[in-house]
């Protein structure tokens, strides 16, 4: 699947106590965003007809006549695309998103003849039954950020006021039209004795997915004593995602399940689908392309903008520098663990090839908290889990 990420704004109306990002007031223009679409179209438009040609050529060469008109349908390699809009908090740019999903279902979708997705994590504040609407219409995926029970403490609005009873009512406004809807929550040390309320209080308003992921950066501080409260809240988790995998039932957890799948599956825990480059791009404001969205506004990451294309040289150095921690070498778990995710380890430790002690640690708990899970729910008599773990 060809990826576009389009950051649509820097401004945001929370402001949360570990949000690394700069809030400046500068908005993506439709022009710019019409571009980057341009360029995913154009390299999807490549994809196939090199791919036609390569067929044409096959038929030729075993004597098979040629068609004398393009096979729409029997030669395309990868035609689908997903773009997901991003911020800041991307609803405040409504209009243009609504702009860019119209034109992109019109070209990509109709001219090229491809399945186009379309993805954004919101606050949830900014929702309405308007974009419900038109968010059913054209398929698009909203993921809501939400710390659960640290909500209040945590996310405030711009004005320093609590967010959580609004949040609440838009995910039952979210719930109502989307049952799959996932929920994003970001751990903050000094809550950490909150996860495991948080995720029965999501599991009892009939969310059935949630990603956990650990707060870091210089907003916050991870210390024994918060690690050692989350481990304790993660081994309650667990049992949870035992107790809610059984028989017919399905409450996803993502940090177990991308552990299970990618061991049963023989897959490396980095994915290479997170490589930066040919397959996913993502395009700041400015228009400049960023390999990450952890480095936005990082110029020394900075790969080329929509002008002069993707600097291909830059990339090559970026992934040269991506390269395995020495210590994680001989580490018996080094296929499941996370250790040369560049973002992370650059979110964690300022280098793209160093690992904290912190993800180190993380990914040790996860991994044991996964396979503990796994050994209870993979059974013969438990086939919802069984095929949900399976599934190609």
């Amino acid at each position: 699947m060809h990826r576009l990420t389009l950051v649509v704004t820097h401004q945001c109306n929370f402001d949360c106590d570990y949000c690394l990002q700069c809030h400046e007031d500068k908005a993506m223009s439709f022009e710019t965003a019409k571009t980057a679409v341009d360029e995913l179209q154009t390299r999807m438009l490549f994809e196939q007809t090199a791919a036609s040609t390569v067929h044409l050529q096959g038929a030729v060469m075993a004597g098979v006549p040629a068609p004398t008109a393009p096979q729409n349908n029997s030669c395309r390699v990868d035609n689908q695309a997903q773009i997901s809009f991003y911020g800041g908090e991307p609803l405040l740019q409504k209009d243009l998103i609504r702009q860019v999903v119209n034109y992109s279902y019109a070209t990509i979708g109709q001219e090229l003849g491809a399945k186009v997705l379309y993805e954004i994590t919101t606050n949830g504040t900014l929702l309405d039954e308007d974009f419900i609407e038109f968010a059913k219409k054209r398929n698009i995926l909203l993921a809501l950020s939400h710390d659960g029970a640290a909500q209040d403490p945590v996310r405030h609005d711009r004005g320093g006021n609590p967010t959580r009873e609004k949040v609440d009512e838009k995910l039952d406004l979210m719930l109502s039209h989307f049952p799959g809807t996932i929920i994003m929550m970001t751990v903050h040390p000094k809550y950490a004795g909150t996860v495991s309320e948080s995720i029965r209080f999501f599991h009892e308003k009939g969310v059935r997915t949630v990603n956990i992921t650990l707060a870091h950066g210089g907003r916050v501080d991870w210390t024994d004593e918060c690690f050692e409260v989350l481990s304790s809240e993660m081994e309650k988790v667990e049992a949870m995602y035992e107790e809610w995998n059984r028989g017919e039932e399905q409450f996803r957890i993502v940090p177990f399940e991308n552990k299970i799948r990618r061991f049963i599956c023989q897959k490396d825990a980095d994915n290479p689908t997170c490589h930066f480059g040919r397959k996913k791009v993502m395009v700041d404001v400015d228009g400049k392309y960023y390999p990450c969205n952890h480095f936005i506004g990082k110029e020394e990451f900075a790969a080329g903008d929509l002008a002069s294309g993707i600097d291909v040289a830059k990339l090559r150095d970026l992934e040269a520098r991506r390269i395995e921690p020495e210590d994680c070498k001989e580490c018996a778990i080094r296929s499941r663990c996370h250790h040369t995710c560049a973002c992370a380890n650059h979110g964690h430790t300022g280098c793209l090839d160093k690992v904290s002690a912190l993800q180190c640690e993380y990914e040790k708990l996860i991994i044991r908290l996964a396979d503990k899970a796994a050994s209870e729910l993979i059974r013969p008599e438990n086939t919802a889990f069984v095929e949900r773990m399976y599934k190609e």
